[in-house]
């Protein structure tokens, strides 16, 4: 693992199981593609800092025709100056690139994994009550939920369930705090 100083943007793209966050990291020692799942809490942006490595790797992917070839970088932990966006991410020409839960389904090829359709239409509803949040929480999580104590998500579950998770959590009038990785009740 690497330990290195450098500025992620991050930005949203539009999938077919909704919008979704992709960063790129520029370093001293070169630029690389993050899609981790943590991104998906971010909003779009400028964040700097120091960002703890622990692969970097060529990955490629087919999309509408295209071979595309990224070098990826893997985030163990990162470690920010700001918690809101520096501004606007860098935003190139808009472009169509697959979504990371898509490539992590075709990874994973569980049989009782749930298909795109479903995860990506279960409304975040805060009209759902309480019963709800245990199953898409846990009962830890959602009794600090609900009595408005800070939460930090576990960025190591399915990219759809994190989320599922940030959408709630927004519902339920939490923000994000970049620097912390962790929401707190506005």
């Amino acid at each position: 693992m690497i330990a290195i100083p450098g500025t992620l943007d991050v930005r949203t793209i539009k999938g077919s199981n909704g919008p979704f966050q992709v960063g790129e990291l520029t370093t001293s020692v070169g630029d690389f593609k993050v899609k981790d799942k943590l991104l998906e809490q971010f909003e779009p942006g400028a964040y700097t800092g120091i960002f703890l490595i622990d692969r970097i790797y060529p990955h490629s992917y087919v999309w509408y025709g295209k071979v595309t070839v990224e070098i990826r970088a893997r985030l163990a932990d990162v470690q920010l100056d700001n918690d809101e966006p520096l501004g606007d991410a860098d935003t190139p020409p808009p472009s169509i690139e697959p979504d990371p839960a898509d490539e992590e389904r075709r990874a994973a090829v569980t049989p009782d994994a749930l298909p795109a359709e479903e995860v990506a239409s279960e409304p975040a509803s805060a009209n759902s009550g309480e019963l709800y949040l245990p199953d898409l929480f846990g009962i830890e999580l959602a009794d600090a939920i609900l009595a408005g104590a800070p939460v930090k998500l576990d960025s190591t579950v399915e990219r759809g369930l994190l989320r599922r998770q940030r959408d709630e959590l927004d519902a339920f009038g939490y923000t994000f705090q970049a620097s912390t990785q962790t929401w707190f009740k506005s």
